[in-house]
Protein backbone atom coordinates (compact mmCIF):
# COMPACT_ATOMS: atom_id res chain seq x y z
CA UNK A 1 0.00 0.00 0.00
CA UNK A 2 2.62 2.68 0.68
CA UNK A 3 4.10 1.89 -2.63
CA UNK A 4 1.22 2.46 -4.17
CA UNK A 5 0.59 5.86 -2.30
CA UNK A 6 4.13 6.59 -3.34
CA UNK A 7 2.95 6.28 -7.01
CA UNK A 8 0.17 8.08 -6.91
CA UNK A 9 1.91 11.05 -4.69
CA UNK A 10 4.16 11.10 -8.00
CA UNK A 11 1.17 11.54 -10.56
CA UNK A 12 -0.26 13.79 -8.19
CA UNK A 13 2.31 15.97 -8.25
CA UNK A 14 3.20 16.24 -11.74
CA UNK A 15 -0.79 16.79 -12.70
CA UNK A 16 -1.11 19.23 -10.13
CA UNK A 17 0.83 21.40 -12.54
CA UNK A 18 -1.84 21.60 -15.22
CA UNK A 19 -4.81 21.36 -13.19
CA UNK A 20 -7.40 23.04 -12.62
CA UNK A 21 -7.64 23.46 -16.56
CA UNK A 22 -9.59 26.81 -15.22
CA UNK A 23 -8.28 28.36 -11.67
CA UNK A 24 -10.84 27.72 -9.08
CA UNK A 25 -12.19 30.02 -6.13
CA UNK A 26 -14.14 28.74 -2.74
CA UNK A 27 -13.91 30.75 0.14
CA UNK A 28 -11.43 33.24 -0.94
CA UNK A 29 -9.05 30.24 -1.84
CA UNK A 30 -7.94 30.37 -5.54
CA UNK A 31 -6.96 27.38 -7.16
CA UNK A 32 -4.73 27.36 -10.02
CA UNK A 33 -2.62 25.49 -12.08
CA UNK A 34 1.31 25.92 -11.29
CA UNK A 35 2.08 26.21 -14.84
CA UNK A 36 0.03 29.12 -15.22
CA UNK A 37 1.70 31.09 -11.89
CA UNK A 38 4.82 30.20 -13.22
CA UNK A 39 4.15 31.59 -16.55
CA UNK A 40 2.75 34.77 -14.81
CA UNK A 41 6.24 34.99 -12.89
CA UNK A 42 8.04 34.79 -16.07
CA UNK A 43 10.66 37.30 -16.82
CA UNK A 44 9.30 37.86 -20.58
CA UNK A 45 10.80 41.43 -20.62
CA UNK A 46 14.66 39.57 -20.34
CA UNK A 47 13.51 38.48 -24.23
CA UNK A 48 12.06 41.22 -25.39
CA UNK A 49 14.07 43.92 -27.16
CA UNK A 50 15.18 47.03 -24.83
CA UNK A 51 15.06 50.07 -27.00
CA UNK A 52 18.44 51.73 -27.05
CA UNK A 53 20.00 54.17 -29.21
CA UNK A 54 22.20 51.72 -31.34
CA UNK A 55 18.90 50.25 -32.14
CA UNK A 56 17.13 53.17 -33.21
CA UNK A 57 20.78 53.46 -35.17
CA UNK A 58 20.40 50.63 -36.82
CA UNK A 59 17.09 51.03 -38.54
CA UNK A 60 17.54 53.99 -39.32
CA UNK A 61 18.48 53.71 -42.81
CA UNK A 62 15.65 51.81 -43.07
CA UNK A 63 13.28 54.73 -42.21
CA UNK A 64 15.46 56.98 -44.35
CA UNK A 65 14.42 55.10 -47.61
CA UNK A 66 10.88 54.86 -46.59
CA UNK A 67 10.44 58.46 -45.81
CA UNK A 68 12.38 59.14 -49.37
CA UNK A 69 9.57 56.63 -51.10
CA UNK A 70 6.87 58.63 -48.98
CA UNK A 71 7.58 61.74 -50.06
CA UNK A 72 8.82 61.09 -53.64
CA UNK A 73 5.69 58.79 -54.83
CA UNK A 74 3.42 58.45 -52.28
CA UNK A 75 2.50 62.18 -51.50
CA UNK A 76 2.71 62.24 -55.27
CA UNK A 77 -0.12 59.94 -55.81
CA UNK A 78 -2.63 60.49 -53.27
CA UNK A 79 -2.00 64.39 -52.63
CA UNK A 80 -0.54 65.54 -56.40
CA UNK A 81 -2.12 69.34 -55.14
CA UNK A 82 0.41 69.02 -52.24
CA UNK A 83 3.40 67.47 -54.02
CA UNK A 84 3.32 71.10 -55.94
CA UNK A 85 3.97 73.12 -53.13
CA UNK A 86 6.55 71.26 -52.07
CA UNK A 87 10.58 71.48 -53.18
CA UNK A 88 13.45 69.42 -52.35
CA UNK A 89 14.38 71.34 -49.50
CA UNK A 90 11.41 71.25 -47.79
CA UNK A 91 11.54 67.28 -48.01
CA UNK A 92 14.35 66.97 -46.10
CA UNK A 93 13.08 69.76 -43.67
CA UNK A 94 10.31 67.42 -43.05
CA UNK A 95 12.44 64.18 -43.18
CA UNK A 96 14.80 65.71 -40.47
CA UNK A 97 11.43 66.75 -38.60
CA UNK A 98 10.51 63.24 -38.61
CA UNK A 99 13.11 61.75 -37.94
CA UNK A 100 13.65 63.72 -34.83
CA UNK A 101 9.87 62.66 -33.64
CA UNK A 102 10.46 59.03 -34.19
CA UNK A 103 14.19 58.76 -32.31
CA UNK A 104 11.69 59.89 -29.51
CA UNK A 105 8.73 57.99 -30.10
CA UNK A 106 11.45 54.75 -30.40
CA UNK A 107 11.74 53.80 -27.10
CA UNK A 108 8.00 54.67 -26.41
CA UNK A 109 6.99 52.20 -29.56
CA UNK A 110 9.49 49.60 -28.46
CA UNK A 111 8.25 49.87 -24.78
CA UNK A 112 4.15 49.26 -25.45
CA UNK A 113 5.53 46.54 -27.58
CA UNK A 114 6.85 44.49 -25.48
CA UNK A 115 4.36 44.63 -23.20
CA UNK A 116 1.94 43.39 -25.48
CA UNK A 117 4.15 40.90 -26.74
CA UNK A 118 4.38 39.50 -22.88
CA UNK A 119 0.46 39.68 -22.80
CA UNK A 120 -0.14 37.95 -25.32
CA UNK A 121 3.67 35.19 -24.67
CA UNK A 122 1.78 34.62 -21.70
CA UNK A 123 -1.94 33.93 -23.21
CA UNK A 124 -0.08 31.92 -26.03
CA UNK A 125 2.53 29.81 -23.59
CA UNK A 126 -0.25 28.84 -21.06
CA UNK A 127 -2.78 27.38 -23.26
CA UNK A 128 -0.03 25.96 -25.96
CA UNK A 129 2.85 24.93 -23.56
CA UNK A 130 0.36 22.90 -21.45
CA UNK A 131 -0.97 20.73 -24.22
CA UNK A 132 2.52 19.97 -25.45
CA UNK A 133 4.49 19.88 -21.71
CA UNK A 134 1.75 17.64 -20.19
CA UNK A 135 2.71 14.69 -22.31
CA UNK A 136 6.67 15.38 -21.95
CA UNK A 137 6.10 15.42 -18.06
CA UNK A 138 3.84 12.59 -17.53
CA UNK A 139 6.01 10.42 -19.81
CA UNK A 140 9.35 11.55 -17.84
CA UNK A 141 8.11 10.62 -14.43
CA UNK A 142 7.50 7.41 -14.63
CA UNK A 143 11.01 6.33 -13.69
CA UNK A 144 10.47 8.25 -10.33
CA UNK A 145 6.67 6.56 -9.87
CA UNK A 146 8.48 3.38 -10.14
CA UNK A 147 11.14 4.76 -7.69
CA UNK A 148 8.81 5.54 -5.34
CA UNK A 149 6.52 2.77 -5.80
CA UNK A 150 9.85 0.74 -4.92
CA UNK A 151 10.88 2.88 -2.20
CA UNK A 152 7.38 2.38 -0.53
CA UNK A 153 6.97 -0.99 -0.83
CA UNK A 154 10.36 -1.58 0.74
CA UNK A 155 9.04 0.67 3.30
CA UNK A 156 6.09 -0.90 3.67
CA UNK A 157 7.57 -4.40 4.22
CA UNK A 158 9.78 -3.57 6.90
CA UNK A 159 7.11 -1.45 8.71
CA UNK A 160 5.13 -5.10 8.51
CA UNK A 161 8.18 -7.39 9.19
CA UNK A 162 8.73 -5.02 12.36
CA UNK A 163 5.08 -5.06 13.46
CA UNK A 164 5.23 -9.00 13.47
CA UNK A 165 8.41 -8.82 15.52
CA UNK A 166 7.80 -6.76 18.31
Amino acid sequence: MSGLLGWILIWLLAKSLFYPTKPISFLGFRWEPAIHSFLRHFPFEALAPTPNKDAYNAILPLIDEKLDQFFDKTIKEKLPMISMFIGDKTVVQLKTVFLEELAGLFPQIIQQFSENAKKEMTQTLSSKLILVLKPIIMKSIKPLQWMAFAIGSIWGFIIVYLLRHI
